[in-house]
Protein backbone atom coordinates (compact mmCIF):
# COMPACT_ATOMS: atom_id res chain seq x y z
CA UNK A 1 0.00 0.00 0.00
CA UNK A 2 1.36 3.29 -1.58
CA UNK A 3 1.12 6.24 1.46
CA UNK A 4 -0.72 9.32 0.23
CA UNK A 5 0.64 12.75 0.57
CA UNK A 6 -1.71 14.91 2.62
CA UNK A 7 -3.05 17.74 1.66
CA UNK A 8 -0.08 20.45 2.21
CA UNK A 9 1.90 22.53 0.18
CA UNK A 10 4.44 21.74 -2.50
CA UNK A 11 8.09 21.49 -0.38
CA UNK A 12 6.26 19.32 2.23
CA UNK A 13 5.14 16.95 -1.06
CA UNK A 14 8.38 16.81 -1.86
CA UNK A 15 10.01 15.65 0.94
CA UNK A 16 7.03 13.19 1.81
CA UNK A 17 7.88 11.92 -1.89
CA UNK A 18 12.00 11.96 -0.79
CA UNK A 19 10.61 9.67 2.43
CA UNK A 20 9.15 7.14 0.50
CA UNK A 21 11.95 6.67 -2.20
CA UNK A 22 14.11 5.80 0.94
CA UNK A 23 11.33 3.25 1.87
CA UNK A 24 11.05 1.96 -1.58
CA UNK A 25 7.26 2.98 -1.89
CA UNK A 26 5.37 4.97 -4.53
CA UNK A 27 3.54 8.34 -3.46
CA UNK A 28 0.81 10.10 -5.13
CA UNK A 29 0.84 13.39 -4.46
CA UNK A 30 -3.26 15.19 -4.29
CA UNK A 31 -4.48 15.40 -7.63
CA UNK A 32 -1.16 14.09 -8.85
CA UNK A 33 -1.86 11.94 -11.82
CA UNK A 34 1.26 9.59 -11.48
CA UNK A 35 3.10 8.26 -8.48
CA UNK A 36 6.56 10.73 -7.79
CA UNK A 37 9.63 9.56 -7.10
CA UNK A 38 13.78 10.75 -6.85
CA UNK A 39 14.68 9.33 -10.60
CA UNK A 40 17.89 9.93 -12.29
CA UNK A 41 18.76 11.90 -15.55
CA UNK A 42 21.42 13.90 -16.88
CA UNK A 43 21.32 16.06 -14.49
CA UNK A 44 21.43 13.65 -11.42
CA UNK A 45 18.22 12.98 -8.83
CA UNK A 46 15.43 15.08 -9.40
CA UNK A 47 11.61 14.81 -8.05
CA UNK A 48 9.04 13.59 -11.42
CA UNK A 49 6.87 11.24 -12.19
CA UNK A 50 8.11 7.86 -10.69
CA UNK A 51 7.54 6.18 -14.46
CA UNK A 52 9.96 8.81 -16.22
CA UNK A 53 13.10 7.54 -15.54
CA UNK A 54 14.89 4.90 -13.62
CA UNK A 55 14.90 5.37 -10.03
CA UNK A 56 17.78 6.91 -7.55
CA UNK A 57 19.83 4.89 -6.01
CA UNK A 58 20.33 5.72 -2.03
CA UNK A 59 23.90 6.83 -2.16
CA UNK A 60 22.96 9.55 -5.09
CA UNK A 61 20.46 11.46 -3.45
CA UNK A 62 21.22 15.33 -3.97
CA UNK A 63 22.82 17.35 -1.13
CA UNK A 64 19.18 19.69 -0.54
CA UNK A 65 17.18 16.49 -0.35
CA UNK A 66 19.54 15.12 2.32
CA UNK A 67 19.58 18.39 4.06
CA UNK A 68 15.90 18.19 3.97
CA UNK A 69 15.19 14.83 5.35
CA UNK A 70 18.86 15.18 8.02
CA UNK A 71 21.03 13.07 6.61
CA UNK A 72 24.69 13.36 6.73
CA UNK A 73 26.65 14.17 3.65
CA UNK A 74 29.89 12.11 2.62
CA UNK A 75 32.82 14.65 4.02
CA UNK A 76 35.23 12.62 0.98
CA UNK A 77 32.77 13.52 -1.57
CA UNK A 78 30.84 16.43 -0.55
CA UNK A 79 31.77 19.56 -3.08
CA UNK A 80 33.23 23.05 -1.58
CA UNK A 81 29.73 24.82 -2.11
CA UNK A 82 27.70 21.98 -0.14
CA UNK A 83 30.47 22.03 2.94
CA UNK A 84 29.62 25.83 2.93
CA UNK A 85 25.96 24.73 4.10
CA UNK A 86 27.09 22.52 6.96
CA UNK A 87 26.28 24.36 10.11
CA UNK A 88 29.79 25.52 11.56
CA UNK A 89 32.10 25.60 8.66
CA UNK A 90 31.27 28.29 6.63
CA UNK A 91 33.11 29.57 3.29
CA UNK A 92 36.67 29.62 4.98
CA UNK A 93 36.38 26.61 6.73
CA UNK A 94 34.78 24.68 3.34
CA UNK A 95 37.76 25.88 1.38
CA UNK A 96 40.06 24.77 3.94
CA UNK A 97 38.68 21.32 3.88
CA UNK A 98 38.37 21.04 0.29
CA UNK A 99 42.22 22.21 -0.38
CA UNK A 100 43.71 19.56 2.40
CA UNK A 101 41.55 17.19 0.71
CA UNK A 102 43.19 17.61 -2.94
CA UNK A 103 46.59 17.80 -1.35
CA UNK A 104 46.13 15.14 1.48
CA UNK A 105 43.48 12.37 -0.17
CA UNK A 106 40.51 11.14 1.61
CA UNK A 107 40.15 11.70 5.76
CA UNK A 108 39.61 8.61 7.46
CA UNK A 109 37.53 10.24 9.80
CA UNK A 110 36.08 13.00 11.33
CA UNK A 111 38.75 13.01 13.58
CA UNK A 112 41.20 13.13 11.22
CA UNK A 113 39.65 16.50 9.86
CA UNK A 114 40.55 17.94 12.91
CA UNK A 115 44.01 16.60 12.89
CA UNK A 116 44.51 17.74 9.04
CA UNK A 117 43.09 21.58 9.04
CA UNK A 118 43.96 23.92 10.49
CA UNK A 119 41.14 26.21 12.42
CA UNK A 120 38.91 22.61 13.47
CA UNK A 121 38.79 21.16 16.28
CA UNK A 122 37.07 19.14 18.50
CA UNK A 123 34.23 21.86 19.06
CA UNK A 124 33.47 22.16 15.39
CA UNK A 125 33.38 18.49 15.03
CA UNK A 126 30.92 17.74 17.63
CA UNK A 127 28.89 20.49 15.74
CA UNK A 128 29.28 18.71 11.90
CA UNK A 129 29.14 15.09 13.40
CA UNK A 130 25.04 15.02 12.26
CA UNK A 131 26.26 16.56 9.04
CA UNK A 132 28.80 14.72 7.81
CA UNK A 133 30.16 11.52 7.69
CA UNK A 134 33.70 9.99 6.28
CA UNK A 135 33.40 6.55 6.31
CA UNK A 136 31.59 3.66 6.47
CA UNK A 137 27.92 3.20 4.96
CA UNK A 138 25.72 5.68 4.02
CA UNK A 139 23.05 6.70 6.33
CA UNK A 140 20.91 7.02 3.55
CA UNK A 141 21.15 3.52 2.82
CA UNK A 142 20.06 2.65 6.38
CA UNK A 143 22.79 0.34 7.39
CA UNK A 144 25.13 1.13 10.14
CA UNK A 145 26.29 4.10 11.87
CA UNK A 146 28.84 6.30 10.03
CA UNK A 147 32.37 7.69 11.65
Amino acid sequence: MAPRVPETNAARAALWAMLAVLAGLAVRAPAAPEALALVRDTSGCRLAAASSAPACDCGELPADARAALGLPLALNAASESELERVPGLGPARARAIAAERAQGGAFDSLEALARRVPGIGPKTIDRIRPHLFAVGPDPACGAGSPS
